[in-house]
């Protein structure tokens, strides 16, 4: 965990709330609750408006809404068209209703073949909602709004389509979902390389080297923690079920 900007580490990392915030965040009540108690200390600077995701590219925006089990919002448009949009975006991921149950990506110059990896998507400028394959390489177009769509035309939206998400997915079982990607051959190439940093010296740490598994785990490069891995973004959990 960090402060609000990012300068300041609050905890030392580990793969479960326990190690990161001690025994009392052994349940989903203890984590909230000591979640609280981090939060509380920082004072919000302002309320109208989220703090947008926008992701290194969409492949890594569909990977990760594959691995956390969430719907995508993709925006493609010209750069004048977002930039108008933006305050709308900002309400609508900061709605009590919202918030925490998508992703969200804007159009990159890493982007120009997007379209090829979801079955029924169009070129043209929209906003996508998009639902991530199992492993986070294709995808399925569920709705897309034009740009200039109001905010309540688009929460409306939005609602509607993670309800029939909700409805449709079934869960992952880690360890099935690995197996399954290991026996097809389906591997995702991270930016970041296999191991773990937890010093942050920017180098994998030479005490995890030649563990079992290699570097690290292969899972994060192979069939992914949910899609094929999650190597290149950071993201919380959550969808309405």
């Amino acid at each position: 965990m960090f402060n609000p900007e990012g300068t300041r580490r609050l905890s030392r990392a580990g793969r479960s709330p326990t190690q990161v915030m001690g025994r009392d965040a052994s349940d989903n009540a203890g984590i909230i609750d000591e979640m609280k108690q981090v939060a509380s200390r920082y004072e919000p600077k302002a309320t109208d408006g989220a703090v947008l995701q926008d992701f290194l590219s969409f492949r890594q925006a569909l990977n990760v809404a594959s691995a956390d089990q969430r719907l995508l919002v993709f925006v493609n448009g010209e750069e004048a068209a977002v930039k108008e949009l933006m305050p709308t975006l900002q309400k609508v991921f900061a709605d009590e209703e919202i918030v925490g149950r998508f992703h969200l990506d804007i159009l990159g110059d890493k982007d120009t073949k997007w379209v090829d990896a979801i079955k029924g998507a169009k070129s043209k400028p929209a906003i996508n909602i998009i639902q991530a394959g199992k492993f986070g390489l294709d995808g399925t177009l569920m709705s897309e709004l034009p740009m200039d769509s109001s905010l309540e035309q688009l929460k409306e939206k939005l609602l509607a389509e993670n309800k029939k998400f909700g409805s449709s997915e079934d869960r992952k079982v880690y360890a099935d979902h690995v197996m399954e990607g290991k026996r097809k051959g389906i591997n995702f190439e991270n930016e970041i390389p296999r191991g773990e940093d937890r010093d942050g010296d920017g180098e994998i740490d030479r005490s995890r080297r030649g563990r079992r598994g290699g570097a690290g785990r292969s899972g994060r490069g192979g069939s992914g923690r949910g899609g094929a891995g999650r190597g290149e973004g950071r993201s919380g959990r959550g969808r309405d079920k």
